[in-house]
């Protein structure tokens, strides 16, 4: 922000010597097909090759310089591309594949290569040499038939912007000031003013132009020196504008570029050569000069493709080289070498050829030459781009889409492909055979269109697709159609999206599933039949059995003393069966109550203490008959919000299964405790113990596990349905239940889960 017109001699000294350091540049990186960029530490470019970068991606060296290279970064790249400067900025060089944006706002796929150094002001830069890997990366997207994706990066830098009020103090910077300036988020909070960051010799020329920029002049850019927070300094331009609401000056925005690189760039800089051959050792292209048939120059990259070391190649004798070039094709670039010469040919040319490396392997390169003089003698200057992948990519591709048509045309799914317009760009012939419609009838016509479609089920579709385009995952949908004969079948579609080529497309496939839907009706139909069934058995099955119970109990309690033993054990052993088919019909009512979606709950709030020890004391009798060891470990209060009767029914099954597997004198604790946001019910017992397939097969139906002491406690008369009808009730209560064990005779601990609210 200085109103001088002239430069200082040292200014002028800086342009000059830097104009022509980087003319060599543009001489050497336009020969060698790469894009070379410098950056400083902030990203912001300070040096392009024009004619490459003009060439490649449109852009003059006008266009760039200044800039912040992540403003050319495909968003998605640009904090793999951030990562990897900080990378060449602490371990000395980094490697990204990105997209770059072109002139033209297209995007190019690049390979970009690093390094840092440090200028003699002990600033560091960024050497970049980038490459044009598009049409590989197009490749790579055909074979996988969709899009690769990348991470999806929001974040990006830019050049550091300030806004200040009216007196100068700031009000407003993005997050990279407090990198570049090494201030605090609470330091810019607590408030800072323009005198923080001048120097005191420029601060004159500075508040001169700010006060005309206060009274809505226009100022040119001015270089100054801005002070960082740990009083350090660095040369910065300037563009600063006075910003207006409602007509009036409000405050200044100011936009900072550092240029301090750029103004010391003669003292990293010392000859071309020596520039050459920095950024041909950073090259991603192998490089090398042939003079008079043999190798002057090799660099690393050149020589690790050809499977050599530098020192090794640069020994060979005149014409060795040529033994690396496939005999296939060693006359046609020997005759296009001496044509170039003949012709004194200086554009760069280019062709595709076979290379043999060290191990007698054929490699595919891309070569670029061009003829220059060196030492006062035409020189070959070459530049090779390994595309052995590449090549190998279009093998497999072409063999993919063979595979995919293969798999397309015999598939005995339907598929159609459908653009985002809705429209049908291929089908298949089993969508053919299905419906009755030729393909011609089908492709290019709106899917909505189509005559197998049902009116009321178009609009379904439609939002359907929608959806699937916008990228959302949606579940496959039954749906019926009208086949061209008239008659009515049921399909069944899942839709997703692809990426071919750049375009997203629905992908639909399906099959008819009309007979499983008539099965679905006949099934539909017996579930009627069970629901009936289930009405039927509550007073077919239920009523006799419990008139029967409680007619032993009458007899038992009435006449017991009045029958003989003969008649008390005919009387017993009726009593045992009626118990256990009472049992068996509870279960299964139960059952199907369950499969039914009929099992409903009363819950209310219930003292679940309470619950557990009225279930063990109605089955004390049994664990006192095998001497068990009964812990209990209950709160005298824990009220949750359940089915008293369905949880005794889980409580009852569970305590007896312990009792059951547990032998004489065993031990059976019972806790109860409240936890973060549920209620955890143990019953733990010392006995036979469960084996990991005996687990995994506890809580399905009709799953028994034999005890030794069932015959002996008279217990064999278990359904083998307790602990699924178990498992269905916690559930339905929206809780877990689950076994553990140590393994066979090392006990087994059943656990409960039941939300507290």
């Amino acid at each position: 922000m200085n109103d001088k017109d002239t430069n200082t001699p040292d200014q002028s000294k800086t342009v000059d010597n830097e104009r022509s350091i980087y003319d060599a540049l543009n001489t050497i990186g336009d020969v060698i097909n790469d894009m070379i960029t410098i950056v400083d530490e902030h990203i912001k470019i300070i040096y392009v090759n024009q004619d490459v970068h003009k060439k490649q991606a449109g852009y003059t060296e006008n266009d760039l310089i200044g800039q912040n290279a992540l403003d050319f970064i495909h968003p998605d790249d640009k904090d793999a591309v951030i990562a990897q400067f900080e990378n060449a900025i602490h371990l000395g060089e980094g490697f990204i594949e990105a997209r770059i944006r072109k002139k033209d706002q297209t995007y190019m796929w690049t390979q970009t290569k690093g390094k840092s150094f440090i200028d003699k002001d002990e600033k560091i830069k960024i050497l970049l040499i980038t490459r044009d890997i598009t049409e590989h990366k197009t490749i790579e997207q055909k074979l996988r038939d969709t899009t690769e994706r990348y991470k999806h990066l929001a974040d990006s830098l830019t050049e550091v912007i300030f806004e200040l009020d009216t007196s100068f103090n700031l009000t407003y910077t993005n997050s990279i000031a407090a990198i570049k300036f090494g201030y605090s988020y609470e330091d810019f909070k607590k408030g800072l003013n323009i005198y923080n960051f001048l120097h005191p010799d420029e601060l004159k020329d500075a508040l001169n132009n700010l006060k005309r920029l206060k009274r809505g002049e226009s100022v040119d850019p001015s270089i100054f020196r801005l002070k960082k927070k740990d009083g350090s300094y660095f040369y910065a331009n300037i563009y600063a504008t006075p910003v207006y609401k409602e007509g009036k000056v409000t405050g200044i925005r100011s936009i900072v570029h550092d240029i301090s690189e750029m103004i010391a760039a003669q003292e990293r800089i010392e000859e071309s050569e020596q520039r050459f051959r920095t950024i041909a050792e950073q090259s991603l292209m192998g490089i090398c000069m042939i003079q008079e048939e043999k190798i002057i120059y090799i660099n690393e990259a050149l020589a690790n493709i050809l499977g050599y070391n530098s020192q090794e190649l640069l020994k060979w004798e005149r014409g060795k080289f040529f033994e690396t070039i496939h005999p296939d094709d060693k006359k046609r670039i020997i005759l296009a070498a001496v044509e170039a010469i003949k012709d004194e040919e200086t554009n760069i040319r280019s062709y595709q050829a076979r290379g043999i490396n060290k191990n007698g392997e054929i490699i595919w390169l891309d070569i670029y030459y061009k003829i220059v003089t060196y030492q006062k003698k035409p020189t070959f200057l070459i530049s090779f781009i390994d595309i052995t992948e590449r090549k190998q990519a279009e093998e497999k591709l072409k063999e993919s889409e063979e595979k995919y048509r293969f798999l397309f045309e015999k598939s005995p799914f339907f598929i159609l492909l459908i653009n985002n317009q809705g429209k049908i760009i291929n089908c298949n012939p089993a969508l053919e055979t299905l419906i009755g419609y030729r393909q011609d009838e089908i492709i290019g016509k709106l899917f909505s269109q189509l005559p197998s479609l049902d009116k009321d089920i178009v609009p379904v579709l439609s939002k359907r697709f929608k959806k699937i385009i916008n990228g959302q995952s949606l579940p496959p949908i039954d749906i019926q159609a009208i086949k061209k004969d008239k008659t009515q079948i049921w399909i069944n579609i899942e839709s997703s999206l692809i990426n071919l080529g750049g375009n997203k497309y629905n992908l639909v496939m399906g099959h008819d599933i009309s007979k499983k839907k008539e099965v679905e009706e006949k099934l539909k139909d017996l579930d009627e039949l069970r629901k009936e069934f289930i009405d039927r058995a509550s007073h077919e099955l239920k009523t006799p059995i419990t008139t029967v119970y409680g007619a032993y109990q009458l007899l038992n309690t009435l006449y017991r003393d009045k029958f003989s033993v003969d008649q008390l054990e005919i009387l017993d052993l009726a009593f045992s069966g009626t118990k256990r088919l009472k049992k068996l019909v509870d279960d299964l009512l139960d059952v199907s109550k369950i499969e039914s979606k009929m099992l409903l709950l009363n819950k209310q709030r219930t003292n679940l203490s309470i619950i557990v020890k009225k279930c063990m004391k109605e089955l004390r009798y049994l664990s006192n008959r095998r001497n068990h060891k009964i812990e209990l470990d209950l709160p005298e209060e824990l009220e949750l919000n359940i089915d008293r009767s369905r949880i005794e029914l889980v409580l009852t099954n569970l305590i007896s299964n312990a009792i059951k597997y547990t032998p004489i004198d065993g031990r059976i604790s019972i806790s109860l405790a409240k936890k973060d946001n549920y209620v955890e019910l143990k019953i733990e017992d010392n006995g036979i113990g469960l084996a990991n397939e005996e687990i995994s097969q506890l809580f399905k139906k009709f799953s028994k596990i034999q005890s030794p002491i069932d015959k002996e406690m008279g217990l064999d008369s278990s359904t083998g349905l307790g602990l699924y009808i178990s498992k269905e009730i916690i559930e339905l209560h929206d809780g877990k239940i689950w076994a553990e064990s140590k393994g066979k005779g090392r006990g087994s601990t059943f656990i409960v889960n039941l939300p507290l609210s």
